[in-house]
């Protein structure tokens, strides 16, 4: 398919959305059966017994959230609804309450006392998610449920974490998903082939970024938070620009944490030690705390976490040894208060990272500067999140505030003499990036006619300020100062239309306004006014027994920019637009053993927006053309009792179609690799009848690029790497032994060191050395 009939298909598929859209999600359902005396319900599902309820009697039925997978026993001769009603959820934990003359609304039977869950409970439930109730689509629903190409990492794929308990290492164990490897607190996420560049510049990230309800990422790297008190991280690949707005190009990354309890006193902690082949030793320690303020409606929930990560790069223009040394050192704590059926949650979170050196070498694992290269990253974020039932509906409002610092300094010695300053040289940047957002969405959850509206409105400024410091004599010289505020608003909205029992249509929309003033040292101050729509539509058939196969459309964009380098008359860089088509599936074979997960995609992306090192080695940006990708992704997990296998792999051609002059003839977009391949085993046994299991996994990532850019470009990827560990608890303790890296293998990693030198040195970002970590997990 070339590139204008592929765009061509796509724009028919948005345009198609775009005008039927106002139906889809505002259509009333089909007029219902009438009553008839005496109700029968055949055999099946929830799902279908409460359809045929609503379809003889005329009323309606909703649940929050998503209706469990149970099967029901044919009903006959029910004498009105409320029987009905009553028959079928017999013995399922639920009720039914009748709202008014024709709606009712299932719900949880009110909670007893919990028991701490045995072992075996925890080790069911996490090898089992088809019940996983997920909020990727800004409402409660069920994994087996949801028609979209998500990753949960959660249960015992976060207790492995031990020793890389950052974001960017949970990307790992996921599929189509990378990131470069800058260290922490400078990385950048990239989902599903749509990667724009290695270099941290000024443009808005690709993948958003979301803590609980609210978005911590915009115009900046990944903050790198330590994955302390955390539920499941959610990975949704693929544009997701009606739900989530500007920026979620290539998907949306959702850290979900425990959230206060009300009701019981919970105390844990844990300590690590970590050490790597010919490198340093480091650890961390982690608590958790959660106090009942007021039993049953006002809770505290406290973490903390200090973390000592080994360096492994040796200096020898200084003779130092393991100068990558990083400190990182947090904490977060919210209060939740709940009355009635309305809840209240105030958030906050603190983290500062602090980088002793960069990690790059130039030979080996070493390397030779004049001077120091620190670089560091504060994050801080508030977030209010309130939400209840009004009638039948439910509604939530979500206020956040994030700020975030992040620096960088290089040696810059090689153009000391070209301005005129005293070697050695630095190149000290400082960057910030805040913004605030305000979210209100209300929402239908009925199993007939799910709905969603709200509005958002988002400002986000961004500075970025550069000076060339001589360390001889202190003398300094202004070399960047830019600027970039962003207004975003938006009206979304989604709705899903039963078109029979086993198909449904469903249909987003998304107007948004962005108003952005950009302004850097060359040129003037300049304005840029965006107005669109980003549509989604999803056709999904369904079977409780099997599970779900969809077709999907998707849509995405980011707001205008303004190129530095660039001559005056082509500064102005339109805002980028990617559109996606997808045919994917999550299906079960019978017996529940195998699980299967997948998708074939093929997308286009025009005016791809990418960062790029200046001749002067200051970062700036180009437009790069329009560029596609099509692919396949496959997973699945093999339940052989007592062993677990997990596995997918990802086969892409993510590639420009059209480019500038200053982009070579190697089409291939940076840091995604054609092929990407993972594959693990878990076997869980008794060790003295206490529960114990060990593990091992292995990735393969592919040949791939640094940079668009031929004098900058350096080959990457095309290693393996294999990871094993242990664990045994021993009543409310947990052992652990984590081995990343088993092979010490070499490889270089998608990252670069010092942009002044880029050009002219060979630059590699070394995959970690082997490193053994044991932890100590404590819960009360």
């Amino acid at each position: 398919m070339d590139r204008g009939s592929s765009i061509s298909f796509v724009r028919c598929c948005r345009y198609a959305l775009v005008a039927s859209a106002a139906w889809c999600i505002w259509a009333p359902p089909t007029r219902a059966e009438k009553a008839r005396p005496g109700l029968t319900i055949p055999a099946g599902t929830l799902r279908s017994a409460l359809d045929a309820v609503a379809r003889q009697s005329g009323i309606s039925i909703g649940m929050a959230g998503s209706l469990p997978d149970l099967r029901i026993r044919r009903i006959d001769r029910a004498r009105d609804v409320a029987d009905a009603l009553r028959r079928i959820l017999s013995g399922s934990r639920l009720r039914a309450v009748r709202v008014d003359a024709t709606t009712w609304r299932i719900e949880p039977l009110p909670a007893k006392p919990m028991r701490t869950p045995t072992r075996r409970q925890q080790a069911v439930a996490e090898v089992d998610p088809g019940d996983i109730i997920v909020t990727a689509g800004k409402r409660d629903e069920r994994l087996s449920d949801l028609p979209a190409s998500i990753s949960i990492v959660g249960g015992q794929a976060l207790a492995r974490l031990a020793g890389r308990r950052g974001l960017v290492d949970l990307m790992a164990t996921t599929d189509s998903a990378f990131s470069t490897n800058l260290g922490p607190g400078r990385d950048r996420i990239f989902l599903r082939g749509v990667a724009d560049s290695a270099f941290n510049g000024t443009s808005q990230s690709l993948v958003s970024l979301y803590l609980d309800e609210a978005r911590i990422g915009y115009a900046a790297p990944d903050p790198d938070l330590r994955l302390v008190d955390v539920e499941r991280v959610e990975v949704l690949r693929g544009p997701q620009g009606t739900l989530y707005g500007t920026g979620a190009l290539g998907g949306v990354v959702r850290i979900v944490t425990a959230a206060p309890d009300l009701d019981r006193f919970a105390a844990a902690g844990a300590v690590e030690a970590t050490g790597i082949t010919n490198g340093a030793f480091g650890g961390a320690t982690e608590g958790t705390l959660n106090v009942p303020i007021k039993t049953g409606s006002l809770a505290l929930r406290a973490s903390g976490w200090s973390e000592t990560m080994p360096g492994w790069i040796d200096d020898t223009g200084r003779n130092r040894r393991d100068v990558n040394r990083i400190r990182r050192i947090g904490g977060r704590s919210a209060v939740r208060w709940a009355i009635g059926d309305w809840h209240a949650t105030l958030a906050g979170v603190l983290q500062r990272i602090n980088a002793r050196d960069s990690h790059y070498a130039t030979s080996g694992l070493s390397r030779a500067t004049r001077i120091a290269e620190p670089q560091d990253n504060d994050f801080t974020a508030g977030t209010l999140t309130v939400g209840g039932a009004i009638g039948k509906l439910d509604a939530q409002a979500t206020t956040a505030f994030v700020a975030q610092e992040f620096g960088s300094t290089y040696d810059a010695s090689v153009v000391a003499s070209t301005l005129g300053l005293p070697a050695p040289l630095a190149y000290v940047e400082a960057r910030s990036a805040q913004f605030v957002s305000q979210e209100v969405r209300v929402s239908d959850p009925t199993a007939r006619h799910p709905w969603i509206v709200g509005a958002t409105v988002l400002h986000s400024t961004s500075r970025l300020n550069g000076r060339f410091v001589s360390t001889a004599d202190g003398g300094s010289i202004a070399a960047r100062r830019d600027e970039e505020d962003v207004t975003e608003a938006a009206l979304f909205a989604e709705g899903t239309q039963r078109l029979t029992r086993t198909l449904d249509f469903k249909l987003g929309l998304r107007a948004f306004s962005t108003l952005s003033h950009l302004e850097q040292r060359g040129p003037d101050r300049e304005r840029a006014q965006r107005l669109g729509v980003t549509p989604s539509g999803t056709l999904t058939w369904h079977r409780d027994d099997i599970g779900l196969i969809w077709l999907r459309y998707a849509s995405a964009v980011r707001p205008a920019g303004v190129s530095r380098t660039a001559v005056v008359a082509d500064r102005r860089i339109p805002g980028d637009e990617l559109q996606s088509v997808e045919l994917g599936w999550r299906v079960r074979a019978p017996g529940a053993r195998l699980d299967l997960h997948g998708a074939v995609f093929g997308s286009v992306w025009e005016h791809l927006r990418s960062d790029t090192v200046g001749r002067d080695g200051l970062l700036g940006t180009i437009d790069a053309g329009n560029a596609a990708n099509y692919g396949i992704e496959v997973g699945g997990r093999f339940d052989l009792a007592p062993v677990m296998i997990d596995f997918g792999t990802t086969l892409q051609r993510a590639r420009l179609r059209s480019r500038p002059a200053a982009v070579d003839d190697d089409r291939r977009l940076p840091v995604v690799p054609d092929i990407s391949a993972r594959l693990g085993a878990t076997r869980r046994f008794a060790v003295r009848g206490r529960p114990a299991q060990v593990f091992a996994a292995a990735r393969y990532t592919g040949r791939t690029r640094l940079s668009f850019d031929p004098l900058l470009d350096r080959p990457a990827g095309r290693y393996a790497t294999i990871d094993t560990g242990a664990s045994i608890d021993t009543g409310a303790r947990r052992w652990s032994i984590d081995v990343t890296n088993l092979l010490d293998g070499r490889g270089n990693s998608f990252g670069f060191g010092n942009p002044f030198t880029l050009e002219t040195t060979t630059q590699t970002v070394p995959v970690r050395p082997r490193t053994v970590t044991l932890r100590l997990a404590i819960g009360l």
